[in-house]
């Protein structure tokens, strides 16, 4: 019993776009932003890029914040969405080293994390993040409108 949420990654984008769709909701990205979403998660991943897509953005993913910072260095992006939790680098460190960065240093980064406690915000305010999401609290409409709020 009780409601069952199954994430279909192939079908996700079409419900998505049919869910805006039926409710007046237009893409407001038509330049189609590119943003890099880093998480290790598979699931994470194609749920954030399915999001974004529907809403007219570009997206592409990474599995670790290595292969992130490797792609951000061959193309420009309009934002990173970046889990904080992962193996090897995390994501407060990928925020810090593309602040460090004087290319990447200007584009907008957000986290994305199970983590809430004020010192664990403190921390990726510190690393330079823009905003700071909880996954527990997750809700796709704040995600666009800080992105929307982020690339204009």
């Amino acid at each position: 019993g009780g409601p069952r949420l199954v994430l279909d990654a192939p079908g996700t984008v079409q419900a998505v776009r049919a869910w805006y769709g039926a409710r007046g909701h237009r893409p407001s990205a038509p330049r189609r932003a590119p943003v890099l979403v880093i998480d290790d998660s598979l699931t994470t991943r194609a749920l954030e890029r399915s999001i974004l897509e529907a809403a007219g953005y570009e997206v592409e993913v990474a599995a670790s914040a290595e292969q992130g910072l490797a792609m951000a260095a061959r193309r420009d992006y309009a934002v990173f969405v970046v889990d904080v939790e992962m193996p090897g680098m995390d994501g407060y460190t990928f925020v810090a080293r593309t602040r460090a960065d004087p290319r990447l240093g200007r584009v907008p980064a957000i986290l994305v994390t199970s983590r809430d406690t004020p010192e664990d915000r403190a921390r990726g305010t510190a690393a330079g993040a823009h905003a700071y999401l909880v996954k527990s609290e997750f809700d796709q409409n704040r995600l666009l409108e800080i992105i929307r709020g982020l690339v204009g």
